[in-house]
């Protein structure tokens, strides 16, 4: 019996949010291109121009899924400006986005990988959504079974981003998420068992679960993504205890 072919996946991260029309038209790009395409939507609601955050997302992402994944991301500050663009091909899986530093967190935690610049471009473009006119019909393309040397050349320096683990104790706030939780840098690996420290304030030893507090108390875990998180039962650590990307975290 003939081997049953995969339907190609390709995954949209983005900050456009889902109010205006410009996720639909990338969908319609990529389905353009490869008509029998799943998509996958993970996340539209990253914060407008926060690399960082979708740095974050995306390495959760590479590694949640199987290879021949193909992931659009889409968070661009300089689009129509000289900024490159930028296709890494990663445990199997390609990532097409800007080359601003997206790819930071999950080639730091996951794999180097190998980065090459996209140089095709299309007839017409606009100077203001590369994802839409670029960026989605090379991810289209790729996923389609296009052949990486005709759209892209090797390059050796992608843009990276002053963001990487911690190889102490010692470290500061990631990402927040959607319920106030915050993520560091610190791995499980290195964050030892003394008393946790955010932004000064003593918060105890790190937990195993939310439920080791009483609803309403701080507390420290390792989150899923196997990196020390200061949380809030039933709450917003961020909003509580006032944390935000870069807040200093100490544990010992």
């Amino acid at each position: 019996m003939p081997t049953r072919r995969h339907r190609p996946i390709i995954t949209l991260t983005s900050d456009f949010g889902l109010c205006d029309p410009y996720v639909a038209e990338m969908k319609a790009v990529l389905l353009q291109y490869c008509p029998d395409a799943q998509l996958v939507d993970v996340t539209h609601g990253i914060a407008p121009q926060d690399i960082v955050g979708a740095s974050v997302v995306l390495e959760r992402v590479v590694a949640a899924f199987p290879p021949r994944t193909s992931h659009l991301v889409v968070v661009d500050p300089g689009v129509g400006s000289g900024r490159k663009l930028l296709v890494w091909s990663v445990r199997r899986q390609i990532v097409v986005c800007p080359d601003n530093g997206l790819i930071t967190w999950p080639l730091r935690r996951l794999d180097s990988g190998k980065c090459s610049e996209l140089t095709w471009r299309p007839a017409e473009t606009s100077d203001t959504f590369h994802g839409r006119d670029i960026l989605a019909p090379a991810a289209g393309k790729l996923a389609a079974g296009g052949r990486l040397r005709d759209l892209a050349r090797p390059m050796k320096s992608p843009v990276l981003l002053d963001i990487a683990p911690s190889t102490t104790s010692s470290g500061y706030i990631l990402h927040v998420d959607h319920f106030g939780n915050a993520t560091t840098n610190i791995p499980a690996a290195v964050a030892g068992r003394g008393i946790v420290r955010v932004g000064g304030k003593a918060i105890g030893t790190i937990r195993e679960t939310y439920s080791d507090v009483h609803p309403g108390d701080a507390l420290a875990l390792i989150g899923s993504s196997g990196l020390v998180e200061v949380a809030i039962r039933n709450g917003s650590a961020a909003e509580k205890l006032k944390l935000k990307a870069g807040t200093p975290v100490r544990i010992g």
